[in-house]
Order: C-alpha cells, then structure tokens, then sequence
C-alpha cells in the first residue's frame, strides 16, 4: 500500500490541524489517550457495547476533550473513515469473493485430498495444515475453520490420532494467515494506517508467519494434542459436516459443481494474489524504469492483483467447473454479508486514528515513545498484546495499535521492510493470549467439545507460541535491518 495512506489520510499539516487541537500540554494529551483507551475497555468489555460503535463514541470524547470544535469532528470522523476504508474495503471485498469460490467450487477438497494422500495418515496433521495454510490466503477464519472441520475430524479418526493434535496445525495455519497476511483486514488496515507496502507486508508476513505455525501449531499442536488424548466428537460430526456442506453450496441453491478443478489450477488460483503483489514489490527494486516495470508495478498492485485472481476464480473455478453464471453472482454476492461487520470496526479504527493525529496526541505520544530505549517493534507488540487481552478482538486490537505508533513510524524514517517488521509486530501482539473473550477461543472450545482449561491448554497457548515466535523473528530481523 502507497506511504499515502499514513501522509495524506492521517497525518495533517500544521495548517489543517484544529487550531483548539493544540493548546493541550502534551502530558495531557497522553492522559487523554490512555482515557480514551481505558473508555473503550469500558464500554466493550462492561457495557458490552459493540466495538465499532465504541471506537466512534471514543473518537468524538477524544476530539471533544481535545478542544475540537464541534462542528469540525462530524467532518473528521467522515475523513477518518473514508480514507481507511479507501483501498481496504475492495482489497477485503475481493478477497471474499475469492475464497468464497475456492469453497464452493471444490477447490478445498481437491487440495486437502492430494496432500492426505502424498504425507500419509502418519502425517496427517501436517498436511491438514500445509492445506490451512494455503486455503487460509484467502479465507477468513472462522469460514475456514467450519469448512475444514469435516476434514479434521475425519482424519483423527482415520489416523487414531486425538482431535485436537489434528485440529491445532489446521486452527493454526488459519489464524496465523488471517493475522499476518494480505487480504485479510488486520494487515491491510495496519499496512494503511502505518503507510507500509503491501508487497513488504506480504512477504515479511510469509517470513515471520510460517516457522511461527510451525512452532507454535504443528510442533507444539501435535506434541500438546496426543498428550491431551481428545477423542473426535462424534455427536458434532454430524453438524459439522452439515455446516460445511451449507457453506458450500450457492445462494441460491444446493447444486454442486460439475467438475472440480485439478491441483493445478487450485494452487495457482490462490497464490496468483500472492505471487503478483510480490511481484510488484521486487520490480521496483531490481527493474529501472520504464514499459516493463511499470506494466509489473500495475498488475502487481493489490488491487489489480486480486481483481484478475477474482475474475479467474469466476472463470476457471466456477464456470469451467459447471456453474451457471447466476449461480457465480449470487456466490459472490454472499461473500459480502461476513465482511461488512470486519470492515465498518475496520474503519472505525482509522477514526480514531485520525482524532489522535488532528489532537496532536499521536504525536506527544510518539515523542513519549521516542525517548524510551524499546524499539518500536517491540512497543507495538506490547501495545497490541495489552489490547487484545482486554478486547478479544485480534482485528480491534490492530487497528486500534497502528495509529498509536504511526507517528513514531513516521517521525523515525523506517525503510518499507522495517514497517512491514512492525506491522508483523502488531499482528503478532494481536495474536497472542487468546482467551474468554475471543470468539475463536469459543469456535474451537465447542466443535473440539472440550472444557476451558484443556481449551485454555491447547488453543490459548498454540495463539501464544505462534505469536511469540512471530514477534521475536520480527524483532531479530528489524534489529539486523537496523544495523545494515
């Protein structure tokens, strides 16, 4: 994503900035942050207020206290929102469409099924999370998690292996990707707010994200899960496979695709995304200007990038696969209803970014910061790890940690891969201690029909590992990137 983000929609110049904005000491305006952090634990968490309608009420308390002029925040929160939300909402609303047509067209079962068959039942774990792992590119978590249930409970029993030692690796692979990856909301937003690009994100995402799945979800997943001897649930498997199949078939109806695609095609469909964005990222770095790198810039911006990923999903998943040209629109159409909620929170969180830039409390924050002797990797991390503990939320939680730090970000000068570290580092914060409050710890507690503890003993604990073993790969990387 183009630094723009952060120059135009965030930061304001001395002249736009609210004039009453100013007149603040900064020691106020830090206290004036971390009350409007503690006000919106409060109305989440105590009055059970939905956050996005918490972070608008927190931004207008913010602006207000601030010495806003009242007639000025109605416009400031409008900017807020609809600069966010700018490139945001159409990178997530593709991504939606995308990995709705690798569900239904069959895409999932042909992945799953190769990779079963060359790892055999004795791997099994692994490859029911190497096919997490690509399935969750562009699927988001919980669709992901209903749609490989019949999958892991299938292969637990086959294998005789405990539920959960199966379920870990695959629970696993879809949070990490959900967290750290593009087109997922929490990295796009943060790589907006922050004014990282897109292709840096992506591939420090691969780098951090991948040996933190290994570690924390398929070393630790099947030691902790055979340990725990879960058996499979037998009275959900039912369900499962009902609610799977549900997600599976059309809006429209029941019909089921006519010839599933090969391997090939269902790797290639889900990596193109990848392959392009990265692609982009690199042509400006190795190729001079001119036809060429211009051309790759194009087709490797993310939002042309999943646009062609999209259009051929349509063509090479669903038409080619036997669906109607109905049934491919009202697919695509029921992507949309799951997105909306992660968007308007998505944006609500650019909101209050904004007020923090226009107080100018960003910025006494980032001076208050900028004199401690903690990197700001890993001040992001703490930052994220203290919200998502209180708020459960893993989306919340990052878009409500990159305005806080986006100032110092910005006054530092950090290359492209050091923010796309510190992007990493909030995703990972956000990762982390998973618990009551956090609806994926509740999905896996009940479909692994499991208590709390043993819940907190597998699920809490595999989203701590992963996220600590990201963060720590983010920090050593930022620290080498420092030194060079």
């Amino acid at each position: 994503m183009p630094a723009r983000s952060i120059d135009s929609s965030l930061a304001l110049t001395a002249n736009e900035m609210p004039e009453s904005a100013w007149n603040l000491p900064p020691r106020a305006l830090l206290l004036l942050v971390a009350g409007g952090i503690a006000l919106l634990l409060l109305l989440v968490i105590k009055a059970k207020l939905h956050a996005f309608v918490a972070l608008l009420v927190v931004s207008v308390v913010v602006a207000a206290v601030a010495g806003i002029s009242p007639t000025e925040i109605p416009g400031l929160l409008e900017d807020g929102m609809g600069d966010t939300l700018g490139e945001i909402a159409i990178i997530v609303a593709l991504g939606a469409m995308l990995g709705r047509m690798i569900q239904e067209s069959g895409a999932s079962d042909v992945l799953s099924g190769r990779l079963l068959a060359a790892f055999g039942e004795r791997r099994a774990p692994l490859a029911v999370g190497l096919t997490a792992l690509l399935f969750g590119i562009p699927v988001f978590f919980d669709v992901g998690f209903i749609i490989l249930l019949p999958l892991i409970y299938s292969v637990a029993q086959r294998s005789g292996r405990s539920v959960i030692s199966v379920a870990l690796p695959a629970v696993g692979g879809l949070a990490i990707m959900h967290a750290v990856l593009p087109p997922h909301p929490g990295p796009v937003a943060a790589a907006g707010l922050l004014g990282a690009n897109l292709g840096w994100v992506t591939i420090m995402g691969l780098v951090c994200g991948l040996p933190a799945w290994f570690v924390g979800a398929y070393l630790f997943g099947t030691r902790i899960g055979d340990r725990l001897g879960t058996p499979v649930p037998t009275a959900l498997l039912g369900e499962a496979r009902e609610q799977a199949g549900a997600r599976g078939s059309s809006a429209g109806g029941g019909a089921t695709t006519l010839a599933p695609p090969s391997l090939g095609v269902t790797v290639g469909v889900i990596l193109l995304p990848v392959l392009l964005i990265m692609l982009n990222t690199f042509a400006g770095v190795v190729l001079p200007a001119g036809a060429a790198r211009e051309a790759l810039e194009f087709v490797g911006a993310p939002v042309i990038a999943l646009t062609v990923a999209t259009l051929l999903s349509f063509w090479v998943l669903g038409l080619r696969g036997g669906f109607s040209r109905e049934r491919v629109e009202k697919a695509a159409s029921a992507s949309l209803g799951p997105v909306a909620l992660v968007l308007l929170v998505t944006g609500a969180g650019g909101v209050f970014g904004a007020v923090l830039e226009a107080t100018g409390a960003g910025q006494a924050l980032a001076d208050l910061l900028g004199g401690t002797s903690l990197p700001v990797v890993v001040l992001a991390f703490l930052i994220a790890t203290a919200l998502r503990v209180a708020l459960g939320s893993k989306t919340v939680a990052i878009v409500t940690t990159a305005p806080i730090v986006a100032p110092l970000i910005q006054e530092m000068g950090l290359s492209q891969p050091e923010i796309a570290l510190v992007v990493v580092a909030v995703a990972a914060g956000g990762t982390v201690l998973s618990h009551v409050n956090d609806s994926g710890f509740w999905l896996f507690n009940r479909y692994m029909d499991i208590d709390i503890r043993t819940t907190l003993q597998s699920w809490t604990l595999m989203e701590t590992f992963m996220g600590g073993t990201a963060f720590l790969i983010a920090a050593v990387l930022s620290g080498l990137l420092t030194l060079v």
